[in-house]
């Protein structure tokens, strides 16, 4: 049953001895759980969870540690931590057993928390992400994947890097959509010259890029207990032996995990909250249904 989506609330809640940002949509219908990805935020999300909402769900999407709004320690950026992070949050939140969908790196996360704490969801979302291990993709070396995934450092106009918004506007609403900005600029800090930096710290996100090459998910796949959903992006840009070896991933991991949906999003990049907002808030309520009708996991 469909109800009207209501704005979401921005609280603070617990993680493991930091404050965290969430985006709280309400809803008291089957709790889903958004997390971005890396040197990403919470407001990826804006497109999908108002559809979540309305479709009768609770919607919850969350900052991660150093991210949005959320506190940015000076460690603490491993799976354990972030994973600790998510319970802290869930707690304070009065919620269990949701459905976790991650994006990315939130993917990664998921998964682990999956892997780490059978019987905690009622079900995972893997959204481009948690497939191809950074070794497989980045570098067979640490140094070599460090090299590769090393962020940019940049320093422009806040106007310029709120511009980026248009790549997105194309088959969208007239107006384009405004939501994107606001994830945009949720995602720097800006100085009294108007000059926007990344807001997430250089060396907080190579200890992400190191737990992430440390990370091997086809060997955590056996241990999920909960049925997965695999929403893979397939970027006609992103070719090559890259792209091949990531559809291979996606029929590995759908073989190995206990319960798996593969679905494909053709024509689009990997930000698909941001491109197929739609499409995928649609993917994700039909799952989040049938998980709630799985004996014993409502």
């Amino acid at each position: 049953m469909r109800t009207r989506a209501s704005s979401p609330t921005d609280r603070v809640v617990p993680g493991d001895g930091v404050s965290l940002h969430a985006r709280d949509w309400g809803g008291s219908g089957q709790a889903v759980v958004l997390l971005h990805g890396l040197a990403s935020n919470a407001r990826i999300w804006d497109g999908v969870a108002p559809r979540l909402a309305g479709a009768g769900l609770r919607v919850v999407a969350l900052d991660q540690r150093g991210h949005g709004a959320s506190d940015q320690p000076a460690s603490g950026y491993d799976f354990a931590s972030v994973g600790r992070d998510l319970s802290a949050a869930l707690a304070a939140l009065g919620i269990q057993r949701p459905v976790l969908a991650g994006h990315s790196w939130g993917a990664n996360v998921g998964l682990q928390f999956a892997a780490d704490r059978p019987g905690s969801l009622a079900g995972l979302a893997l959204v481009d992400g948690a497939l191809l291990g950074v070794a497989e993709w980045a570098g067979a070396t640490r140094e070599e994947a460090r090299r590769r995934m090393a962020p940019p450092r940049f320093a422009v106009p806040l106007a310029d890097w709120l511009a980026r918004a248009g790549r997105f506007d194309a088959g969208g609403p007239p107006g384009g959509r405004p939501w994107v900005r606001d994830y945009l600029r949720a995602g720097v800090e800006v100085d009294d010259q108007g000059v926007a930096r990344s807001r997430f710290h250089f060396d907080n996100h190579m200890q992400v890029v190191d737990a992430l090459y440390d990370q091997r998910p086809p060997a955590l796949y056996p241990l999920v207990d909960c049925p997965v959903l695999l929403c893979v992006a397939a970027d006609p840009v992103d070719g090559g032996a890259i792209a091949e070896a990531k559809r291979g991933a996606a029929v590995r991991a759908a073989e190995l995990l206990p319960s798996a949906t593969l679905t494909w999003f053709e024509d689009t990049m990997h930000d698909i909250p941001l491109q197929r907002p739609a499409e995928l808030a649609a993917e994700l309520a039909r799952f989040a249904d049938s998980v709630k009708e799985v004996p014993g996991r409502g």
